[in-house]
């Protein structure tokens, strides 16, 4: 179903009759994002503290959720795609996995291969991009490597 929703969200932005042959999921970080993080944290804390929150539990979760709307804030979700046409990437919903709008296509001669990761997480360099790549797409966009040779 997801998968779906996803292949019909990447017609609906490309506007012709491809047809999607993979997509997988990814964001990148923005390089300065734990310090956007960490200096969330610390003025909604010190905020927290003005205003006269007492417990010390209440100051960290408020510093806790500036800290986690910075990070969301700093991080760009993408969409890479294979069609019958090519390879594309997409700008993607930070809720649904979605295509909103085309950012641009990957040239045939773009590389893209695996530079890392973790357990819950690959790193993945497409061309000048690196990008995250959860364990559920790993398979698809090595699928899309694949497909480009």
């Amino acid at each position: 179903m997801r998968r779906a929703v996803l292949f019909r969200s990447i017609n609906r932005v490309l506007g012709t009759s491809e047809q999607v042959i993979e997509a997988a999921y990814v964001w990148s970080r923005h390089r300065l994002m734990v310090w956007y993080g960490t200096g969330a944290f610390v003025l909604l804390f010190a905020v927290a503290e003005f205003a006269g929150f007492d417990d010390l539990a209440t100051k960290v979760a408020l510093g806790a959720a500036g800290a986690a709307v910075a990070v969301t804030a700093t991080t760009d979700y993408r969409i890479v795609a294979m069609t019958t046409e090519g390879a594309y990437v997409f700008r993607a919903s930070r809720i649904r996995r979605v295509a909103l709008s085309l950012v641009g296509t990957l040239d045939p001669d773009t590389t893209m291969s695996p530079v890392g990761g973790t357990v819950f997480a690959v790193d993945w360099q497409v061309g000048e991009a690196r990008y995250t790549v959860t364990k559920s797409s790993e398979q698809a966009i090595q699928r899309i490597a694949d497909e480009r040779g």
